[in-house]
Formats: structure tokens, C-alpha cells, sequence
């Protein structure tokens, strides 16, 4: 990768040196304009050079590990696997700097002419300005030739390690999310508004004697700068013991309008008032059957419930349970995307990120041990 800065940066820089040289001397073809265009063009390709050599460095650069004895384990436990995956980085590595040798100096060009010309208008870019231009192009032929190849890259690593990681804690595995079905969710009010899904991953599997699968979800509405995300978070999808027999849902409070709103949306079910106060300040709930909602709500389960809305990690969560299958959604509250391997850049042993995507890991199934934990009676076995 150094090597390929390195010698990306010798083919802008001369391009950019020459292009700038003679834009200058063109313009103002006396001597003191031929001086004055070399002397540019050669500082030009100087501070791309210093800019491409740091760079190199810094590819270069070990970080520290985190978690050194932990990586180190991972490495071993998965070995056969990270082998394959990094026999197919070094694929990914060699066909993106393939493409690169012509995208890179292709979009440069393209700097370079919108230099050239700028050169002749009365607002000429000055140093900075065509500096600037010049990076920002030679990055962007980076970024179209390494855009395929390492969304490739990043999907394979995903399908072959995840599944291996996920399995160490107990009967479950990992696969590119399949988007769920969010048509009852949003008819009973947990998801108010979106128009796009992207259900990017997901663990799934029985956790707990549980049938259980959790999807990391992002729901937006609208596109460009009207674009809002209205969820970002888990969607937990359990099944219970047994059938409540009932559709009950759990939905935050909207306020005095937006609840309006819900409830006309929802002329099948009846508006369940609680007993606990605290609790009908935060949520608005409503059922098919008043008595099987009670069963579920029980005090212990509301409690629990306010409690999971206050972990670190999360914001108020809603649920919504349709017979035996219970659904928590859960936006995040940092926004973070969990689940990312590391850079094509990078080695796939690169124990940082195997340290951190168990840690993702186990912080997902935290929340879904909390959601099991809403009501004790989830851990009963049939027979």
C-alpha cells in the first residue's frame, strides 16, 4: 500500500508540476512568468510528494494493540479461516492498485485541466486552492478504483468470520441480514414513518432455549438533504413459550397529536390503561385483549422495561408482541454501525478489529439477555 501512495503520488506530482508550470507560462509568457510557472509547479509536486511520503509512513506505522492476548487467541482459534480471507485481501489489494495506476492519474487529469483553465479566468486558483483540487481528484480515482473490490471484500469477510465468531457463544451464527418484514410494526405504530430500510446484519439462532434473531436496522425517510433517519438500532425478534393469543403494543408517547394519530391508525385494538403512572408518561399501549396485555405487562416486565431504556447504549426501546413472537426495537444511541471489519489495508488477522467485532458480539447479545430478562417466565421449557 506505501509503495502504491508512493508511486501514485510520483505520477500526480509530475502532472500536476507540468500542468501548472505551463498554465503559469502560457498565461505570462516573459521570462519572469517562465520562472515564476517552474518554480510553482516544481513546489506543487514537492508538497505532494511530502504529503504522499507521510502518508506512506503512516501505512506503515503498527498501532498499538488493544487487547493483545485476546487478539492473539482469536487469531489461532480462527486461523484457517483468516488464511483464506487474507489470500483474498491481497486479491482485493492487487486488482484495486491495478486500477488505480490509471483511475488515480485519470482523475488527477482531471484536477490538472480544471486547473489550466482556471489559470485563464479573472478568479485564478491560488496555491492552496490548486493544491487542494489536486488531492481531492487524485483521492477520488482512489476511491472509484477501490469501491468494488473492497465492498467485495468486506462482504466475504463478514460471511466467513462472523459465523465462526458468533458460534463461540452458543447455538448461533451471523449472515448479511435478510430484511424483515416491518409491515406489522409500522401498522401498530413502532416504526411511524420511513420509506427506505437497510437491514445490514444479523445474528441469529437460539440463545437461551430462545429462537432468536437480532438485525441491525436503519429506517430513513425522504432523500437528500430532507433524507432524516428515524431508526437506528436492534429490531430483537423472540419467540415466547407460549401464545399470548393477542396483538399488544408497547409505543413511545408521541404527545397529545401523535397519539391522536395512533390511535386512529389502530381501530382493531383499544387503548390498555396501566396502573403504574411513571410508566403511561413514557408509553402508550395498546391491545387486542385487555386481559392478555395485563398478563404481559405485568409490573416486573414495565420496570424492566423503563430500566432497558436507560442503558448506555440504547434509547427507549418499543415492543410490539403478536401471539408467541415478541419484538423489541431498539435505536442506538451513538449511531455507530457494530459488525465493520477491518480494511482491505489491513491484515485479516488484525486482532483490533476480531477484539472488537466479539465485543460487538456479546454487546448485542446483552441486549437481547435483557429483553429475555423483561419477563423471567421466557425461560420456561416446553414439556
Amino acid at each position: 500500500m506505501a509503495r502504491g501512495v508512493l508511486t501514485v503520488a510520483a505520477l500526480l506530482s509530475v502532472t500536476a508540476g507540468v500542468g501548472l508550470a505551463a498554465a503559469a507560462i502560457i498565461r505570462n509568457p516573459t521570462l519572469e512568468g517562465v520562472a515564476g510557472g517552474v518554480f510553482g509547479g516544481f513546489t506543487l509536486a514537492l508538497v505532494i510528494m511530502g504529503i504522499a511520503a507521510w502518508s506512506a509512513m503512516a501505512l506503515m506505522r503498527t498501532p498499538k494493540p488493544v487487547d493483545a492476548a485476546a487478539g492473539d487467541a482469536l487469531a489461532m482459534q480462527l486461523k484457517d479461516v483468516l488464511d483464506e480471507v487474507e489470500a483474498a485481501r491481497l486479491e482485493t489489494v492487487e486488482a484495486i492498485n491495478r486500477r488505480a495506476v490509471w483511475r488515480v492519474p485519470l482523475a488527477a487529469a482531471g484536477g490538472v485541466a480544471v486547473v489550466v483553465v482556471g489559470q485563464f479566468s479573472d478568479d485564478a486558483p491560488d496555491f492552496l486552492e490548486t493544491l487542494g483540487l489536486l488531492i481531492a481528484s487524485a483521492i477520488a480515482g482512489y476511491v472509484w478504483a477501490s469501491l468494488g473490490p473492497a465492498s467485495a471484500y468486506a462482504r466475504l469477510y463478514k460471511d466467513k468470520v462472523l459465523p465462526r465468531l458468533a458460534s463461540s457463544f452458543g447455538a448461533l451464527s451471523y449472515r448479511g441480514a435478510v430484511t424483515p418484514d416491518l409491515g406489522r410494526l409500522k401498522e401498530e405504530c413502532i416504526f411511524r414513518r420511513f420509506d427506505a430500510v437497510e437491514a445490514d446484519d444479523e445474528i441469529f439462532g437460539t440463545h437461551r432455549t430462545r429462537p432468536i434473531s437480532i438485525v441491525e436496522l436503519k429506517l430513513t425517510h425522504g432523500s437528500g438533504k430532507n433524507k432524516d433517519t428515524t431508526f437506528d438500532g436492534l429490531l430483537v425478534t423472540l419467540e415466547l413459550p407460549r401464545d399470548t393469543g393477542a396483538v399488544t403494543a408497547v409505543v413511545t408517547n408521541a404527545g397529545d397529536l401523535g397519539n391522536f394519530f395512533d390511535r386512529q391508525k389502530g381501530q382493531h385494538r383499544e387503548r390498555v390503561r396501566l396502573e403504574d403512572v411513571a410508566f403511561e408518561k413514557i408509553y402508550e399501549v395498546y391491545s387486542t385483549d385487555q386481559v392478555a396485555s395485563r398478563v404481559l405487562l405485568h409490573p416486573a416486565f414495565m420496570e424492566k422495561l423503563k430500566a432497558l431504556g436507560e442503558l448506555q447504549d440504547f434509547e427507549r426501546p418499543q415492543v410490539l408482541c403478536v401471539g408467541r413472537v415478541l419484538q423489541i426495537a431498539m435505536p442506538k444511541r451513538t449511531g455507530a454501525n457494530l459488525f465493520e471489519p477491518p480494511s482491505f489495508s489491513k491484515p485479516a488477522a488484525t486482532r483490533e478489529q476480531l477484539v472488537q467485532l466479539q465485543k460487538d458480539i456479546a454487546g448485542v447479545l446483552a441486549a437481547a439477555d435483557a429483553v429475555i430478562d423483561l419477563d423471567h417466565r421466557f425461560e420456561v421449557r416446553s414439556g
